[in-house]
């Protein structure tokens, strides 16, 4: 692409006030903009105890399949086999799993059926696949069996793509009634647990006892997990087919035994961490309430919390705003959301205090009189 037409993209963006640049974390300011949902990442005891008992090297130096396959990262996918009852395999970020799982068991003679609000790495893949496919409305599984009833019969090789917890609008899929429709029209059913693992202890999949219902069950680990990283939780054929045909895999540098070794200490840690739980349950309840005493909206049902705004400049206004006044928050804008829905996403952790989303709330309320 030509330096002129590059200029001309970013000065577009600019003009509509899209336009991205990178800052440094500010860490005096009360942070409402994490993923460590549990704070795993901050515990500095988690931290003491792990760096204690382990001395393993901070770089893999090679692919799984050439001299990366560590004894650290062998021994987490035992655990996890044995925490999910289905072989797991470990891949260098979420983005990375979702994408290279599609394009790699998919083609242009399947059919995929994606929540028209999945996360972009899902529609990387999609898009990679050559495979046709549909969106149905966000979390509308009656126009999911829709789109499922007019094509049942023109493909063999059907794929049905959700989270459990959306990022942006903080909701959460029927995932019985989905597991329900999997078995009465036979499609593969693919489910993204990011926002879900941690909070959820080993994510919702498990906790409704619905994983051998699950063709690929896809764990970023860099949110709720605390580190980097994804796992795909699926069968044996398939993990073997992945480590003998998906470049994603094959090709790249392994995940350091560092991390891999934080991962299994975290996964075995999970049971204990029912405080960490239990108190963003709560935060989450009071947060809720607040908002509802004070006038504000949002449609989320989890920890994750959006104030709809609209505009981009007004977002970014209210987001800079708040800034000044000790909050680490931003303006979440198109693409990442829908046009005309720029927002203040609200991340909640279980590091927050119930004065800090007090104050948060009656600074949002002020600036509404302001902006």
């Amino acid at each position: 692409m030509k330096k002129e037409i590059i200029q001309k993209k970013l000065q577009k963006l600019k003009a509509q006030n899209n336009f991205r640049k990178l800052i440094i974390k500010n860490s005096k300011q009360i942070n409402f903009s994490s993923n460590d949902y549990l704070g795993c990442a901050s515990d500095p005891a988690l931290r003491k105890e792990f760096f204690q008992n382990n001395q393993s090297t901070f770089s893999a130096s090679s692919s799984r399949l050439i001299d990366g396959s560590y004894p650290e990262v062998m021994e987490l996918e035992k655990e996890l086999e044995k925490i999910y009852g289905k072989p797991g395999l470990v891949f260098n970020s979420g983005f990375t799993a979702n994408s290279a799982i599609i394009k790699t068991f998919y083609d242009k003679k399947s059919l995929i059926i994606a929540d028209r609000l999945n996360h972009a790495s899902i529609y990387n893949g999609i898009v990679d696949s050559g495979a046709k496919f549909f969106r149905y409305n966000h979390l509308d599984l009656k126009h999911l069996k829709k789109i499922l009833v007019k094509n049942i019969d023109r493909y063999d090789d059907i794929l049905v793509i959700s989270e459990t917890i959306y990022s942006m609008d903080g909701d959460i899929c029927d995932l019985l009634e989905l597991v329900r429709l999997k078995k009465k029209y036979h499609f593969n059913l693919m489910l993204d647990e990011a926002h879900s693992y941690g909070v959820y202890g080993y994510g919702l999949a498990h906790q409704l006892n619905v994983i051998d219902d699950i063709d690929f069950l896809t764990i970023p680990l860099g949110k709720g997990g605390g580190s980097m990283g994804a796992y795909v939780i699926t069968s044996q054929l398939a993990k073997d087919f992945i480590i003998n045909k998906c470049p994603e895999f094959i090709y790249s540098t392994a995940i350091p035994p560092i991390n891999n070794a934080w991962n299994l200490f975290i996964l075995k840690k999970m049971v204990s961490f029912t405080d960490k739980q239990q108190k963003l349950q709560e935060l989450t309840k009071h947060f809720l309430s607040i908002l509802s005493e004070y006038g504000i909206q949002t449609t989320s049902s989890s920890h994750i919390i959006s104030i709809i705004v609209g505009d981009n400049q007004k977002a970014i206004q209210l987001a800079k705003y708040l800034q000044q006044k000790g909050f680490n928050i931003h303006a979440i804008k198109e693409p990442t959301v829908p046009q005309n829905t720029a927002r203040i996403r609200v991340s909640l952790h279980s590091n927050l205090q119930k004065s800090d989303l007090l104050r948060f709330v009656q600074e949002l309320k002020n600036a509404a009189t302001i902006f």
